[in-house]
């Protein structure tokens, strides 16, 4: 998120209110944008001090324009007259370079703005903005989310106003709303064919992480890797999800096949490898060698300097002749009669281990036939071992077709990296 400085807030704002002769009828001539206000109706009395603040205000003697100001402040008596003297204050504190000074008299501007009722909507999308940074910055974030908020309703376009509410949001504890405001404009742009700054779906994701909220996280996680396909990305969002949703057992393999799958395991911690070996070195070997051998391979791994790595290694690699010879007789078992959803996926799996990646799809098919399948977690792997296949569509298919538990949501990611691979 970018903060504007004062002095591209001087710039926007321009100079408040044109000089004021002591016997001018009216103070200035309207911009265009403000025609729609009311002309101020400013008494003779005030008129004097004014225009000595106008004056000193071009000198760029401060000091004199204070003391004209504040002489003008007390004889000012209607809503009007109040708003003058803000017009000329904000002028003043931004010829004086005082950041603190130039957050207080926007305020006044606002206050004695809105009280005469003579702020268009253009310049309440302008004025609340800034205000709404003022407060932000100096950490005020209670004002800050009033400002900005009001800034985004009076119709502000600032690219920035909504990340910014959202943080200021969050900040005040308001989790759930900041994320809804954050996803607000995210579907805007998406549906616009535009995508939001990468930086506003990091985010969104670092407050649904903070605030543990995993079906927030998912949501915003996937449009954001659909968005932005990186691999930190990808790595930051399945490991972030995977730690929030403490996955155990299949489920949590699945997920570290999916990050192996997607090209991203080589940027997380070695002691992912290890968890992954660990849960398929007892039943498929040949899995559990490669995997470690990647690892590796990245820098990831040192087999010296890990048992775990040397042993399961040490463990696994005598078996995997045998493995490999036993596939043909467990694919034929596996589309006999005799066999069941449990032992199809086993043999499927074996195959996946493999990297024959066409025919464990095949036989994840046959397991989806059998009478107490496990449609979640036979269809998600489906969409892996068909996607690695070459048949995005297909993949697709299989991950539409996980709809409930915890499967659904590796399938939401699945489906994103079946159609949006990885970049680096």
């Amino acid at each position: 998120m970018k903060f504007t400085s004062r002095f591209a807030l001087v710039a926007a704002l321009g100079v408040a209110v044109a000089a004021v002769a002591p016997s001018s009828p009216v103070l200035a001539a309207k911009k265009k944008d403000e025609a729609a206000t009311p002309q101020l109706k400013i008494g003779q009395e005030i008129r004097k001090p004014l225009g000595e603040a106008d004056a000193a205000i071009k000198a760029k003697n401060i000091p004199a324009a204070d003391a004209a100001l504040a002489q003008a402040k007390q004889l000012a008596k209607t809503p009007d007259e109040q708003f003058a003297v803000a017009q000329y204050g904000l002028n003043a504190a931004q010829a004086s370079g005082d950041q603190a000074k130039l957050s207080a008299a926007l305020d006044e501007l606002i206050a004695t703005g809105e009280a005469a009722n003579q702020l268009t909507d253009e310049q309440r999308s302008k004025y609340y903005w800034f205000q709404g940074q003022f407060a932000y910055q100096a950490k005020n974030y209670t004002k800050a989310e009033a400002s900005l908020s009001r800034a985004i309703a009076a119709g502000s376009t600032e690219a920035d106003a909504y990340a910014i509410l959202a943080d200021a949001q969050s900040r005040n504890g308001k989790t759930t709303e900041a994320l809804a405001t954050l996803q607000k404009v995210i579907d805007a742009k998406a549906a616009a064919g535009q995508a939001a700054p990468s930086e506003w779906y990091g985010r969104g994701a670092d407050m649904a992480s903070r605030g543990k909220l995993p079906n927030e996280f998912v949501k915003i996680t996937t449009a954001w890797l659909t968005a932005y396909p990186v691999k930190q990305n990808w790595h930051d969002s399945l490991f972030i999800y995977r730690q929030m949703a403490g996955l155990s057992g299949d489920v949590d393999l699945d997920l570290l096949r999916l990050s192996r799958a997607a090209g991203v395991l080589p940027l997380s911690a070695q002691s992912n490898y290890i968890d992954y070996a660990l849960a398929v070195y007892l039943r498929f070997p040949n899995e559990a060698v490669d995997v470690l051998k990647e690892g590796i391979a990245a820098g990831k791994l040192n087999a010296s300097t890990s048992q775990n790595t040397r042993e399961i290694i040490a463990l696994s690699q005598p078996k995997l002749g045998a493995d490999k010879a036993s596939i043909p007789a467990a694919v034929t078992a596996a589309n006999g009669a005799k066999s069941t959803f449990k032992s199809v996926m086993t043999t499927a799996d074996l195959v996946y281990g493999y990297k024959d990646y066409a025919k464990a799809a095949e036989l994840y098919k046959v397991a989806l036939t059998k009478p107490g399948a496990d449609a979640g977690q036979a269809n998600f792997r489906l969409g892996l071992a068909l996607a690695q296949a070459g048949d995005k569509a297909g993949a697709k298919a299989a991950f539409d077709a996980v709809t409930t538990g915890t499967y659904a949501t590796l399938a939401s990611y699945g489906k994103v990296w079946a159609q949006n691979p990885p970049t680096s």
